[in-house]
């Protein structure tokens, strides 16, 4: 085989692989979990930012109503229970993350403009925490950045969300429901990120919540 035509193979590969990153990988991990309706529903955060920012959807079932669920999302946050994800990879980029299994009952309670730090506060600083733009017991959880919260305070659109929602079932079981809107959403590299290390911590939630 020539040069140029293993060039050519080489082009026509990379080109297979983006269209299928595109129609396949994409739209599946953007809505992992989630039905058409899960997708479609608004959320009362989406009036935070302005229409048409990028939005992934996701969700899981839990064998647990909201009650059992809700503790284990009220103490997110790198200095109380972590996120539940794949620690190894979060303390690579020096997260300081230490994922809990018990609950703690001073953890829990969250109110709105409390931070949520994502990461080691000595590391990282600003860069890594987000604050509570909208707490509902039992129902939702929604971060924004510090910037973002100072904009809504001052009647302006954010930029961007990160929430969690838990929408009780007839039969006893939650639906777990995960929004990310604006910001960096759209971008390949962050995208996939967010995605492997969100549905770590959706499974590390759930496990939790049932046992």
């Amino acid at each position: 085989m020539s040069r140029a035509v293993r060039r050519l193979a080489l082009a026509a590969a990379a080109a297979a692989g983006v269209v299928a990153y595109v129609r396949v990988v994409q739209p599946w991990f953007r809505r992992w979990g989630a039905s058409d309706a899960e997708v479609a529903d608004r959320w009362p955060a989406d009036d935070l930012l302005a229409p048409g920012t990028r939005c992934h959807t996701r969700a899981i079932t839990i064998d647990a109503p909201p009650a059992a669920v809700w503790p284990w999302l009220g103490q997110l946050g790198q200095d109380r229970a972590g996120f539940y994800s794949y620690t190894l990879l979060e303390n690579l980029v020096g997260a300081g993350m230490h994922n809990a299994d018990e609950l703690r009952p001073e953890w829990v309670h969250r109110e709105v403009g409390e931070t949520v730090w994502l990461a080691d506060p000595d590391r990282w600083g600003e860069r890594g925490r987000q604050q509570l733009a909208l707490v509902e017991p039992e129902a939702a959880f929604v971060m924004v950045s510090p910037p973002d919260y100072e904009r809504i305070r001052a009647g302006e659109h954010a930029g961007g969300y990160w929430g969690f929602r838990l929408e009780p079932r007839p039969d006893g079981t939650t639906r777990l429901l995960t929004r990310t809107r604006g910001g960096a959403v759209g971008t390949p590299v962050f995208d996939l990120i967010h995605f492997v290390m969100e549905q770590a911590m959706m499974r590390g939630i759930k496990a939790r919540a049932e046992r």
